[in-house]
């Protein structure tokens, strides 16, 4: 609680804002692929994710570069009116009254936007308002809000998403307005451009420009090209993992519930998160006093064993330890990784940086997507050796990357 209280304000209402908006973004968005699927068929609702991934995508891209131009706060406003107009619309077409899934789905996509909008600006803040002291703890803190926003949300879209789908609207526009009140009344801006910056106006080619002095910087590519390799692995219970045990689970009966693979895909992340909401600030003080190389080499190993566990076994007890194994991976990774990608962007250039960063998640995301196809050839034991030889070759990059001097321009 002392560390917390020495904290900037900026994070510790980040931290409000975060788990408000994952608490409520939980219970609805991932249930919205069902909600698409009824009413258009899941060709259609397949086009229609893959357009909210690209917007997003360049949504991310746009708002890096303008959070550079014109400050942090400015375009977190902006993405703020997006999302409460989008999250107004959706409410407005799921009433009692009305439903219109076609301006729902515009409504979503506008909020989803604006959140990928923000997201660079956000990050970028974070940076600003922390020190390399307090950082991994930062990120530790969030991590761990953010699994709590979670767990309490998908509990919430489980029990209340078919019958009160318009309140579930209402609590999402209701946060919207929320975060934009406290980014507003409560956030300090950290960034200020200078005049000659704002003087100039925004442009295709200054965008170009600017994601340009982010590709020369070598070591920060090679930090990205390991990232995407650790998206694959982090993503594997959306695909892989999730393919394995609908086809190959060995249905049992555990404490007099029966478990079959969707149940245990469920299993494994409640395990997942409930480890890391009660032991994750264990394991940060645990790791410490680990330098960032350590944990990152340690934690992308155990979080890729885990998997590759997962993958050859059929039982319920062998992936439960599997799923302790991964979740450990987890812990001591992913404070160590954002802290490291955050000691590597310029620091003029932060917003843009997270920009870019923002495009190894879908790149990683298709990689993981064509690894469930390949799976046909090669088997359990194939994607298990290849996701392994993925995690060395991702240490390796992110290690590589660790030794180079920066090449800011």
């Amino acid at each position: 609680m002392q560390e917390f209280m020495q904290l900037d304000r900026n994070l510790k209402l980040r931290t409000l804002t975060v788990f408000l908006v994952v608490l409520l973004g939980s219970s609805v968005g991932p249930n919205m692929t069902i909600y698409y699927v009824k009413y258009f068929g899941a060709v259609i609702t397949g086009i229609l994710l893959v357009i909210v991934s690209i917007s997003g995508f360049f949504g991310g891209l746009v708002g890096g570069y303008l959070a550079d131009k014109w400050g942090r706060k400015p375009v977190m406003y902006i993405a703020s009116g997006m999302m409460i107009l989008g999250y107004l619309l959706a409410a407005a077409m799921n009433s009692p009254w009305y439903v219109n899934p076609f301006i729902t789905f515009f409504g979503f996509f506008l909020a989803n936007l604006g959140s990928s909008f923000a997201d660079p600006a956000q990050q970028a803040m974070m940076i600003d308002s922390s020190t390399p002291q307090n950082r991994t703890y930062v990120y530790s803190l969030i991590y761990w809000i953010l699994n709590i926003g979670v767990m309490i949300g998908a509990a919430i879209g489980g029990w209340f998403f078919r019958d009160y789908l318009f309140e579930l609207m209402m609590g999402l526009l209701l946060v919207a307005i929320v975060e934009f009140a406290i980014v507003y009344f409560g956030m300090t801006e950290t960034f200020f451009p200078t005049a000659e910056s704002r003087a100039k106006q925004p442009s295709l080619w200054g965008g170009i420009k600017s994601y340009r002095s982010v590709l020369v910087d070598h070591r920060f590519v090679i930090f990205m090209l390991g990232s995407i390799g650790m998206t694959v692995i982090f993503t594997q219970p959306d695909f892989y993992l999730a393919a394995h045990l609908g086809e190959a689970f060995q249905t049992t009966r555990q404490f007099g519930i029966q478990i079959y693979g969707q149940r245990m895909l469920s299993v494994m992340t409640m395990i997942n998160t409930v480890i890391i909401i009660v032991m994750m600030t264990m394991f940060t003080r645990w790791t410490g006093g680990w330098s960032v190389r350590r944990s990152i080499t340690i934690g992308i190993f155990l979080q890729a064993a885990g998997f590759a566990g997962a993958f050859l076994t059929e039982s319920f007890w062998p992936l439960v330890i599997m799923s302790v194994v991964l979740t450990v991976g987890e812990m001591i990774n992913v404070p160590a990784s954002q802290t490291l990608r955050a000691d590597m962007m310029n620091p003029e250039q932060l917003g843009t940086y997270a920009g870019a960063f923002a495009a190894t998640r879908p790149v990683g995301m298709i990689i993981s997507s064509l690894m469930v196809s390949l799976s046909h050839y090669v088997g359990n034991v194939g994607i298990a050796a290849l996701l392994m030889m993925l995690s060395l070759v991702t240490i390796w990059l992110i290690l590589r990357a660790t030794k180079m001097v920066p090449t800011f321009s």
